[in-house]
């Protein structure tokens, strides 16, 4: 299965059940994976701050508003279980932490993260105080979220994997209309080792 946008957003994605069955066996290919980058240095693969694996699925089986709460919640498990997975792989590279990356509503966006830098890891944590940054003619702004605040969509993480909270983006743009665009990023991590 691969990464597909949604080109066609009147229509209904067709069997959802099979997509999710897919998406369940992320975890078993992650690992494999997870095999081609370590045939690399950390160092050669973006700047060695960090590997990427994005959640493999149809936007419309995750994003508003094909999206049910029970598909974002078998996709949230999903990132999970391929978390995981590259934790406990005997593949995983040494002196990293691996996380979950998971933004809501649009589940699209979602990923596991292998971080070798600690301080860039830090860069995706809430911030105590948001801050809102202008730039042109619009404007971001963050905020920290609670975890009450993923409601039917909390999904149990695994053991040994720590919860770090949720950041709220609010990107204002007046080419994208008169609302500000709105996205959680929560941040789930095992530790560093």
């Amino acid at each position: 299965m691969s990464r597909r946008l949604d080109l066609f957003p009147s229509k209904k994605l067709r069997n959802p059940g099979r997509h999710l069955r897919q998406l369940a066996r992320w975890p078993e290919r992650i690992v494999g994976e997870l095999e081609a980058f370590g045939e690399r240095d950390p160092e050669a693969h973006l700047g060695g701050r960090f590997w990427n694996f994005k959640v493999p699925v149809f936007q419309k089986l995750v994003d508003p508003p094909h999206a049910t709460v029970e598909t974002q919640r078998a996709c949230m498990a999903s990132i999970f279980a391929a978390a995981r997975a590259v934790e406990i792989s005997d593949r995983r590279p040494a002196n990293c932490r691996v996380a979950c990356l998971v933004s809501t509503p649009s589940l699209f966006n979602s990923e596991v993260t292998v971080f070798f830098d600690e301080d860039y890891f830090r860069t995706f944590l809430p911030r105590e105080e948001g801050k809102r940054t202008y730039y042109d003619d619009g404007w971001i702004e963050d905020e920290a979220m609670e975890a009450d605040a993923l409601g039917e969509l909390k999904v149990e993480a695994p053991e040994g994997m720590e919860f770090f909270g949720g950041t709220l983006l609010r990107q204002y743009d007046p080419a994208w209309g008169a609302k500000p665009v709105e996205q959680v990023m929560w941040v789930w991590a095992f530790p560093r080792r």
